[in-house]
């Protein structure tokens, strides 16, 4: 090897991209290694003995199919061929490469095909993270613009200083001020002046991070008083108060019903009878006597059965301490409140209600009675229900995501270092799934998934935890582990759930996992910790073939 050789090598040993030079048969049907740079060689475990060998002799048949077929393409159009593709590493890491095959001709015959292949996983894997944060945000500003445009009640964005930034079109319906027409107006010049002085404290209150509530009364486009419940909240970005949203409610119905009642009865009744909120008179002693009719079509009883019960005789029991507290603050406060609690109804659903009340004095200021008003707010708690489980749930499988397997590990690492008692963290992924993939199909691949969470679950308890972190890898945490033969028992349970045969597509098969598993023995470690260890021990059992469990007891942090 003279000098120029041996720079010329040297030069290719210190590309961070794999470098394979094939030489082409005279038949150009074949190639046969020449050079491969040292990148290459870490990178895919190959040994010196390699050089001198066609692919055939090197590669699976599949993967000799593909490079042949690759090649030939390249010796026949003599051009450069760039194509993408994944790969196992040396450790039997998936990747995704981009591969760039350059031809080389002596007397216009291609003698030598050079490959450049880089490993562009990062690469990809962040642009699938970038597009799928974008689409999250795209979907959170879609929810944000419609439950702030299409909201019932009016909503107001203020800056710190109470001027308004924006509002939205249920502020106009009620103010009759065009959009944009009040921005950068201060909110107490919106205010009578004998109302100013209590929501400037209201207002610095929530923009110091304490969320308020008062009432006021304006007059509104039809030049009528509108009663106004205010909530004013602040707004949070990054622990930081950047704003406070007040969200206005025109309660001038039921208002109007408490102040009719003072004075009538009769006009009382006669407002409560056409309004579907449940609105209730409730005597000094807590009971109710009197209940709108309402409360037949919404709750399904008899309006009867509700006179002479306890306002909460059908709320939640777990509600009732903080109802009851609030009750409380109002009578002692003289002010009115609002809540929300469970109610059942006649089917044995829970519904959600809000609740606003107010109560009534007499003129020495003894308690007369108290006037409620409960609104159906069910879909909206279902709606935010269903964002909580959007953030904590895998899509795929419905069971908990990374987030929520690790909020329930970081819980179980603090009861840990309280009572030590024992437990184990598990990560299972399904051998040979990307082939799965390739001859069924992705849709297959997903009833795989499905199939395999399903097993996971039937082969643990309901006090453990089955969570997916990603493709075909699956995590479980078993609690309160008695000892480390219960550990290898629910292995072989796995084992054998996953050697039942499958059926998807209508296509019969056999799967099996691999299986690492850590039991923690001392204290300090934390949830990444853990996760590593548990994945360490996956990678031995792979190490050692399909089908293989390894369990792993740490003494050590």
């Amino acid at each position: 090897m003279n000098y120029d050789q041996i720079c010329y090598q040297d030069v290719l040993d210190g590309i961070q991209d794999m470098v394979f030079v094939m030489r082409v048969s005279e038949d150009m049907k074949y190639f046969y290694y020449e050079f491969v740079n040292e990148q290459a060689m870490l990178i895919t475990g190959y040994k010196p003995d390699v050089i001198g060998q066609e692919i055939a002799s090197v590669t699976s048949p599949d993967l000799t199919k593909f490079l042949h077929e690759k090649y030939r393409e390249v010796v026949k159009g003599r051009e450069p061929l760039t194509y993408e593709d994944n790969f196992h590493s040396n450790n039997r890491e998936e990747k995704i490469s981009k591969n760039t095959l350059t031809p080389l001709f002596i007397d216009n015959k291609v003698i030598r095909v050079v490959t450049i292949t880089r490993d562009i996983t990062q690469l990809k894997r962040a642009e699938l993270d970038r597009n799928r944060s974008d689409a999250k945000l795209k979907v959170s500003r879609q929810r944000y613009k419609s439950l702030f445009e299409h909201n019932s009640d009016a909503i107001l964005h203020l800056d710190l200083y109470g001027k308004l930034i924006r509002e939205n079109h249920a502020f106009e319906r009620l103010t009759g001020k065009k959009p944009k027409s009040l921005k950068g107006v201060s909110m107490l010049e919106l205010i009578r002046d004998n109302d100013k002085e209590r929501i400037k404290q209201a207002f610095d209150d929530s923009s110091k991070g304490r969320p308020t509530y008062f009432e006021m009364t304006v007059t509104t486009a039809y030049e009528n008083e509108a009663y106004l419940q205010v909530k004013l909240a602040p707004i949070i970005l990054k622990d930081n108060i950047t704003g406070v949203y007040a969200i206005i409610k025109d309660a001038t119905t039921e208002h109007n019903a408490k102040e009719n009642l003072i004075e009538s009865e009769e006009k009382f009744r006669l407002i409560t009878e056409n309004s579907y909120d449940l609105i209730t008179l409730v005597n000094k002693y807590g009971n109710i006597i009197y209940a709108s009719p309402s409360h037949t079509y919404v709750l399904g009883f008899p309006t009867k059965d509700f006179i002479g019960k306890p306002l909460l005789f059908l709320v939640h029991n777990a509600d009732h301490p903080l109802v009851e507290k609030i009750i409380a603050e109002s009578i002692k406060n003289k002010n009115s409140f609002s809540t929300e609690f469970r109610v059942m109804n006649s089917e044995k659903e829970w519904l959600w209600f809000e609740l606003n009340g107010q109560p009534v004095f007499s003129q020495n200021g003894e308690l007369k009675h108290m006037v409620t008003v409960g609104r159906d707010i069910t879909v909206r708690k279902r709606y935010e229900d269903s964002l909580k489980t959007l953030a904590y749930r895998d899509f795929l499988t419905n069971l908990p995501n990374r987030r929520l397997f690790q909020d329930h590990l970081s819980k179980l690492l603090a009861s840990f270092e309280r009572n030590e008692k024992e437990f184990a963290v598990m990560i299972l992924d399904l051998d040979d799934f990307k082939m799965i993939n390739d001859e069924m199909g992705h849709d297959a691949g997903d009833e795989v998934l499905m199939e395999f969470g399903r097993r996971l679950q039937q082969s643990t308890r309901e006090m453990d935890t089955v969570a997916r972190m990603g493709g075909d890898e699956f995590i479980i945490l078993l609690t309160e582990v008695e000892t480390d033969e219960n550990v290898a028992h629910v292995v072989e349970r796995i084992e054998s759930e996953i050697s039942k045969p499958w059926e998807v597509a209508g296509k019969k098969f056999h799967m099996c996992s691999s299986i690492g598993v850590v039991i923690p023995k001392c204290k300090g470690f934390t949830v990444e910790g853990l996760i590593k260890e548990a994945d360490v021990a996956l990678y031995q059992a792979k190490k050692t073939g399909k089908n293989k469990s390894i369990i792993t007891v740490c003494n050590r942090k």
